[in-house]
């Protein structure tokens, strides 16, 4: 089985990547059943649901419980599907083809975070008092980790939980903060320091006495979608409704983070495809100087860079959720800690979920953002739908720990995995020191093969910078943020890179040449590799100092030398932009 983060010391090819081209026709047929629901039956009333319609948000919910779309991860011997990730992946972006970020708040929040918690940490009881109703639509979930004085720092919940006398509930008091679905749920996934110490999950009914649901926030974006407080005061929750151990309610909030994180880059992915054919329809409308606008070479730019975005995301989104799958898969369902390994086997991958939500929202955001800018001045208002896509995603970058404190877990991850050798960085490092005496990277592969060298180079610039920051700081370099956060751009940046080339490649050994494909995994390892090295210079001009300053920018400069690909990026750019016109939306 592959290690989380081994894309970074294994060779491109090295083994074969699960991709969206791979889905099977069962995992095709459950997303077409959710993109005919998604256009069909939440895009028609996205106005409606806009103005904060509980009732039509319900109805529709309990639609899709109908559909089966609010249980794929729900074992079957509790009315649910047990479906794998990348089938969930698949429904999660799909729906959010609906244009309506605010009824995707409410799915997402529900099928995901407020429901995961009890399949994966619940006891039996739990599991089937709860998870039918759940998986059914009758009830609505949500999620309580979030306090007004404790929001990425979680385990500073201020919220208590102590043990009645007569010993069959817990007492909890404190307040929750921006709840998703907040007046609207009926159970909420709650986290409470047990005598003030123990940070633990419970499950509360939302009918319980003491429980206040505070006014919905006056939002930028999402305004159909429920955002409240949730007051506790002296609720009695039922001892029964205490989730998993006392005190180890992190392993559930940072687990149950991990999975919402690759679930958020599937809906940002649908979004942006989205985005995509809502502005090319527009751009090929709109004339002006006698053209349709679409034509002008700054626009083909702008579509071109939208689609290489998306292609990107797309391809790291199902190459994780595929590897998850994978390992989920070797898991023995009689096992008796079979949830316990499940969590372990999600929690492999917590690397590359945090990349795909990093690369994710940040490529959403600005493919709506040029999506905006190709409307104009109709961009702007909020007749036409640009406006309220980018009001939405802004809060993506929030949304499953912010942007930033994701790029401390990335680097922070392989800063563990290289000190424990958990990964043969080390060993890699090493090896790479014979490319500044002179040698060289061989590709057996044709395909791509110039960008596939690049990519090499650029993993080695990567673990290059990586190793001369360890040098410096030792484990005090989690303290170095700016360097930390520079050090997870290069290596999700790589990773992209890597999952691109290895998806086209697979297409096109399987499949007849086809340009378009080729011409995105170029124009994006260009891109990327360029990027590399710009901030490999930047973090090396911050670690080294005088003539070792001196040797690290010479060695930069001849590993970055293979990553300067010939290619004329304006002429790829215009002729994926003319395929785009040619099929009139997102083509692949």
């Amino acid at each position: 089985m592959a290690v989380g983060g081994s894309f970074i010391v294994q060779p491109i090819g090295s083994r074969t990547i699960f991709t969206v081209d791979d889905i099977s026709e069962e995992q095709k047929e459950i997303a077409r059943i959710a993109k005919e629901f998604a256009k069909e039956q939440i895009l028609p009333k996205k106005k409606e649901i806009e103005q904060l319609n509980p009732e039509l948000t319900r109805k529709l919910m309990r639609e899709l419980g109908e559909l089966g779309m609010l249980s794929i991860d729900i074992p079957e011997e509790y009315d649910g599907l047990g479906l794998d990730k990348v089938t969930s992946a698949l429904v999660n972006e799909k729906i959010a083809l609906s244009e309506s970020g605010s009824f995707m708040v409410t799915f997402s929040a529900h099928s995901g975070i407020a429901t995961l918690p009890i399949v994966l940490f619940g006891t039996e009881e739990q599991k089937k008092k709860y998870l039918p109703k759940l998986g059914s639509g009758e009830w609505i979930g949500s999620y309580g980790l979030t306090e007004p004085g404790a929001g990425t720092d979680a385990l500073a919940a201020k919220t208590t939980a102590v043990l009645s006398e007569d010993g069959k509930s817990y007492i909890l008091n404190g307040t929750k903060q921006f709840i998703s679905n907040g007046s609207w749920c009926q159970t909420l996934i709650c986290y409470a320091k047990i005598n003030g110490e123990q940070f633990t999950g419970f499950i509360i009914n939302m009918d319980l006495p003491g429980v206040e649901r505070g006014p919905e926030e006056k939002k930028m974006g999402y305004k159909g979608s429920s955002t409240t407080s949730v007051i506790l005061n002296d609720v009695h929750v039922p001892v029964e409704d205490l989730l998993g151990i006392p005190g180890k309610g992190h392993h559930i909030a940072f687990n149950i983070l991990n999975i919402g994180r690759y679930k958020l880059g599937a809906a940002v992915l649908g979004a942006s495809k989205a985005a995509i054919d809502e502005s090319v329809k527009y751009a090929l409308e709109r004339r002006q100087f006698g053209q349709p606008i679409a034509y002008f070479d700054a626009i083909k730019s702008k579509f071109a860079n939208m689609i290489v975005r998306t292609y990107d995301l797309e391809s790291i989104l199902y190459r994780t959720v595929g590897d998850i799958d994978t390992a989920v898969s070797q898991v023995d369902p009689k096992a008796d800690n079979y949830y316990r390994q499940i969590v372990s086997a999600i929690e492999t991958y917590a690397t590359e979920a945090s990349m795909t939500k990093v690369f994710g929202t940040e490529a959403h955001w600005l493919t709506a953002d040029d999506g905006l800018q190709i409307f104009g001045g109709y961009g702007f208002t909020e007749e036409y739908p640009m406006a309220a896509m980018v009001r939405d995603t802004r809060v993506d970058r929030i949304f499953e720990g912010t942007n930033e404190i994701n790029r401390q877990i990335i680097t922070g991850h392989f800063l563990k995995k290289a000190l424990t050798e958990e990964l043969p960085i080390r060993d890699k490092i090493k090896a790479n020191e014979h490319l500044l005496n002179g040698g060289t990277i061989r590709i057996d592969s044709e395909i791509l093969r110039p960008e596939k060298i690049a990519l090499e180079y650029a993993k080695a610039i990567t673990l290059y910078v990586f190793n001369e920051s360890i040098i410096r700081y030792g484990q005090s370099l989690r303290h170095e943020q700016q360097l930390m956060e520079i050090l997870a751009d290069m290596f999700t940046d790589v990773y992209v890179i890597d999952s691109v080339l290895a998806r086209v490649s697979q297409y096109v050994e399987k499949n007849d040449y086809e340009s378009i494909r080729m011409h995105i995994a170029q124009i994006g390892t260009a891109q990327k590799t360029q990027r590399i090295a710009a901030n490999a210079r930047t973090a090396l001009l911050a670690i080294e100092t005088d003539h070792e300053l001196d040797k690290a920018l010479a060695d930069l400069e001849i590993l970055s030398r293979p990553t300067n690909l010939r290619l004329n990026l304006f002429q790829l750019r215009r002729e994926l932009a003319d395929t785009l016109y040619e099929h009139g939306k997102y083509m692949l």
